[in-house]
């Protein structure tokens, strides 16, 4: 009997020891909390959107709060407390991710260096019941004044499908700055041969937009302080060319198999693929095209006039309304989205002016396609080739052969479709081969 309750009692002080250590582990752990920043901020403008991480594997979290210490005082910005509901362990919560907004201006705070603090606390019994606490202290520096833009181009004559140039000067360095059409922003690179924070900007006006409701340059700086200014422009519109094409048998039978031998899945007649082709293969390549002159190099290239194909014709013109007939019914529609160009089969295609090749490839009816990079959003592109002569990567003067005219994609005969677009806007290259305009509307503004 005296056995049995000596281990009951040995039992009984196990029990108290284990529930002891299991209270000292949750409650009287010593060890504060962690907190993680996601992208430590440097300088916070009018609006600031912080999200916090923190964590404690013990007692679980209490309190998360952030406070601003600027001239000597303390601001509160935001407190997130978590109630303990089982007080033996603790709050339960061992990790949470917070998002707070900070708005200096409604705070009171002032321009200029402030400590941005980030507290943690859980629910230990520690430090007379208040738990163990972390604070982070991060140095930032309050920044709500917009960057000034002093516009300097005066010439905003813009022709629609056509382009222009916007030159500015900006009193800091911006995060991003360009000219914004609607809700299309054309990036600004520096322009170094006016001085310090000085931008220019190519822009068009798309054919199909002609009456764009914004037109301003934008500039946020590192704070995040977005400024804008009206551009004063006018947009002259062209007369819209309408033009018929009419499909034959023979047209389909010369060129349609070559599709489907690079398309597999076209199945059907002749004039099914020819509508998949002229309609849905048309958007998916001119989206390809726009997506690779999105984006470019800052370097201006291109110096002059550009060239245009030697001794040649022009064929059809930029933004032609195009209808298909065949057999007498009117089968589709398309814009066309460049320049043809005729000159004798097999013709020298020259580099229109000096850049990088960004493409030099097969590109569904363009056919064999070269596209040049020149520089600040500007590019061409040169298509229907027979034979290409540049590969992509190379650097190429204006001037140089970059390859031969053909029919190849869906050309009817041998020509040279030419192209041009503004950071990924295709735009009407006739202007860039006029050494006035450019230097009224382009050097001009420069």
């Amino acid at each position: 009997m005296k056995k049995i309750l000596g281990i009951l009692v040995l039992l009984l002080v196990l029990g108290i020891l284990c529930s002891g250590g299991i209270l000292a582990y949750f409650l009287l752990e010593g060890t504060p909390p962690v907190i993680r920043v996601a992208g430590k901020p440097g300088v916070i403008g009018r609006t600031y959107r912080i999200e916090v991480q923190a964590s404690d594997d013990r007692s679980g979290l209490k309190l998360l709060s952030a406070s601003v210490l600027q001239e000597g005082k303390k601001i509160p910005v935001a407190t997130e407390t978590f109630p303990v509901t089982r007080w033996w362990m603790g709050s339960g919560l061992k990790e949470t991710r917070v998002s707070w907004v900070i708005r200096p201006l409604a705070l009171g705070l002032s321009q200029g260096d402030a400590t941005l603090e980030i507290t943690a606390r859980d629910s230990s019994l520690r430090n007379g019941l208040k738990g163990n606490e972390r604070v982070l202290s991060l140095p930032i520096k309050i920044d709500t004044t917009p960057p000034r833009i002093a516009l300097k181009s005066l010439v905003h004559n813009i022709m629609a499908g056509g382009s222009g140039v916007v030159s500015y000067r900006l009193s800091e360095e911006p995060r991003y700055t360009g000219v914004r059409v609607d809700d299309r922003l054309f990036p600004a690179y520096p322009n170094p041969r006016d001085g310090k924070l000085a931008y220019t900007a190519f822009v068009a006006i798309p054919f199909n937009h002609p009456s764009p409701r914004l037109f301003a340059v934008e500039a946020v700086d590192q704070a995040g302080n977005i400024a804008r200014v009206s551009v004063p422009y006018r947009v002259m519109r062209q007369k819209k060319v309408r033009d018929t094409i009419r499909i034959t048998d023979g047209f389909l039978q010369r060129k349609m198999p070559d599709f489907q031998v690079r398309h597999p899945e076209l199945k059907g007649s002749l004039i099914q693929v020819f509508l998949y082709v002229n309609k849905e293969l048309r958007a998916e390549n001119n989206r390809r095209i726009q997506e690779i002159c999105s984006k470019g190099s800052p370097e201006m290239m291109w110096q002059g006039r550009f060239l245009r194909l030697p001794r040649s014709a022009k064929r059809a013109n930029f933004a032609d309304f195009r209808r298909y007939l065949y057999k007498g019914r009117e089968i589709g529609q398309a814009y066309h989205m460049g320049v043809d160009l005729a000159s004798t089969s097999h013709a020298k295609v020259p580099a229109s002016n000096s850049g990088v090749v960004v493409f030099a490839d097969y590109l569904g009816i363009y056919g064999n396609t070269v596209i040049i990079d020149h520089g600040m959003g500007l590019f061409t592109t040169y298509s229907h080739l027979s034979e290409i002569m540049v590969s992509k990567g190379d650097k190429v003067q204006k001037g140089q052969i970059i390859g031969r005219t053909g029919a190849t994609g869906l050309a009817g005969g041998d020509h040279l479709h030419y192209g041009m677009l503004i950071s990924g806007v295709f735009v009407n290259p006739v202007e860039w081969w006029d050494r006035r305009w450019i230097k009224t509307h382009v050097l001009a503004n420069l």
